[in-house]
């Protein structure tokens, strides 16, 4: 059954989810999933079913891109981190960070710190800061525009639908900051082999050694519950 809901909510026809690229098993929120006014509950429910997957060992047929679990796990996102996620930005911001200096000044780009957004088959334009449409991107601020357009597409613009997922699996655990650690205790991999599985084993003894508790005691009930499931 769980394996069942899991492949309906990711299912990229229902809008809540977007497969990468590169690897369609690997999925992130759907920066478009608000077209359906009920979205963040269901993002809500999927943190819910995803946690009683991990809880009762139930593979579900598909894992998180790099994006997602980097921000379930309270971390920043780089240009190196969506490489895999839109391949189309990654290579242009590339491009403009390595580009001779005296080609980027001459505003040949010309670029602005803006994004066009694309919403109900219309186009919006963004600011990605206050008088963003003014600012010529030139050799001395292109490394800001590129940090401001990856948080602004990749961040700030599923920054509700990651939030109402981790709340969805932080109620499963009936505590919203062992939510954090757990992505935080984590490699990708490690959750890949979680909800896919693998051709690997990962050592819990190993794991266990090298964690971090951020606040927690090893001792505490929520430790002892995490440990125990796995």
């Amino acid at each position: 059954m769980v394996f069942l809901v899991c492949q309906a909510l990711f299912n990229p026809e229902n809008a809540l989810f977007v497969p990468s690229p590169t690897d369609l098993r690997r999925f992130y929120p759907s920066p478009t999933s608000k077209v359906d006014p009920m979205h963040l509950e269901y993002f809500s429910f999927s943190g819910r079913v995803i946690a009683l997957a991990l809880m009762h060992k139930v593979q579900v047929g598909v894992v998180f891109d790099r994006i997602f679990f980097l921000q379930l796990a309270g971390k920043r996102i780089s240009l190196e981190d969506i490489r895999d996620t839109d391949p189309c930005v990654y290579s242009s911001c590339k491009q403009i960070l390595e580009m001779d200096s005296d080609y980027v000044d001459s505003d040949v780009l010309g670029l602005t710190f803006v994004r066009e957004v694309e919403e109900l088959g219309s186009t919006r334009v963004v600011e990605l800061c206050p008088g963003g449409k003014s600012m010529v991107v030139n050799s001395k601020n292109r490394e800001e525009y590129v940090k401001l357009l990856i948080e602004h597409q990749f961040v700030r613009s599923l920054s509700e639908q990651v939030s109402h997922f981790a709340q969805g699996f932080g109620h499963i655990l009936c505590n919203s900051r062992l939510e954090k650690f757990f992505f935080q205790s984590l490699e990708l991999e490690d959750l890949d082999w979680m909800l896919y599985g693998s051709e690997t084993t990962i050592s819990v003894d190993d794991w266990k050694a090298h964690t971090e508790y951020n606040g927690y005691k090893e001792t505490d009930p929520q430790i002892f519950w995490f440990w125990l499931g796995r």
